[in-house]
């Protein structure tokens, strides 16, 4: 049982063993927590080898996974490596991390219920820990403190309404998280319906975070400004222009709006009267 030669993630960098034949693996195209086939079996749950991927004489569990069998080493008290004891955290702490890394085994992040703006009245899902979320008539991009942790920049969580697990932006002010989270989360990617829009909106509406960004990226993956409207680079975006612009086309009659038409419609049509609305009226 000595330490694994090869790798199904290339070339092997550096492998430490953490525990009992167990290691932390760094290869060429991949890392993670690579167990010895048998071993594994005395070590975790089936639940947990169910996670892991198994070739030839050990069960490898990548950079996202391999929160499982480090939750349960520690449980067992069986990491030997202090270094990487410490760098795990507490197991409460790997738990919730595991609800974004590994939902299959932890169980997924919860869905808010309320907003800064109130009771959620309507929701469209995007990731484990992602929503698009409607409250007090509006719409929202949710994103869990986890995911955030994770896979937002600093810059980026500190525009958000903090409210309960979750990170609330609003839709005309979304630019920035939208745009971080399209790089990990596909999901949040095709949501995006129009690309120059985002980057004109963040040039326009956060040009300290373009100048910041394009400092610390390759020129290949700068921002520059585009030709485009501000703020319509989502569907949801598009989907509200095109209700205000039917709302205006068509307003709601009301009398109570006229206390005089109040009067009017109290009244008994008389047998000549006939009111033929305009078209600004017509419902």
């Amino acid at each position: 049982m000595s330490k694994p030669e090869i790798s199904i993630w290339g070339n092997i960098l550096t492998c430490a063993e953490i525990a009992l034949h167990v290691y932390e693996m760094i290869a060429e195209r991949g890392s993670g927590i690579v167990i010895d086939a048998d071993h594994a079996k005395e070590l975790l749950s089936q639940k947990a080898l169910n996670i892991g991927e198994q070739h030839s004489d050990h069960v490898y569990f990548d950079d996202a996974k391999s929160v499982v069998p480090t939750y349960e080493l520690l449980q067992k008290n069986a990491i030997s490596d202090p270094e990487f004891k410490e760098r795990c955290g507490s197991q409460e702490k790997l738990a919730e991390d595991g609800k974004f890394f590994a939902p299959e085994y932890f169980g997924s992040l919860q869905a808010p219920k309320n907003t800064p703006w109130g009771t959620v009245t309507n929701s469209q899902p995007l990731h484990n820990g992602l929503y698009f979320l409607e409250s007090g008539g509006k719409w929202q991009l949710a994103v869990h403190q986890t995911v955030a942790s994770h896979c937002l920049s600093d810059m980026a969580q500190e525009q958000a309404a903090n409210h309960g697990e979750y990170l609330y932006y609003p839709l005309d002010h979304c630019a920035v998280p939208i745009y971080e989270l399209s790089a990990s989360h596909p999901a949040v990617m095709a949501q995006v319906v129009n690309e120059d829009s985002l980057l004109h909106t963040l040039c326009v509406d956060d040009p300290l975070y373009v100048a910041m960004h394009n400092q610390h990226t390759e020129e290949w993956g700068h921002i520059h400004d585009r030709p485009a409207p501000k703020s319509l680079f989502l569907q949801l975006q598009l989907d509200q222009i095109a209700e205000q612009s039917h709302e205006q086309k068509n307003p709601t009659f009301s009398p109570a709006a006229n206390p005089s038409l109040l009067s009017l419609s109290a009244k008994e049509p008389e047998p000549d009267d006939f009111f033929e609305p305009t078209e600004e009226l017509e419902l």
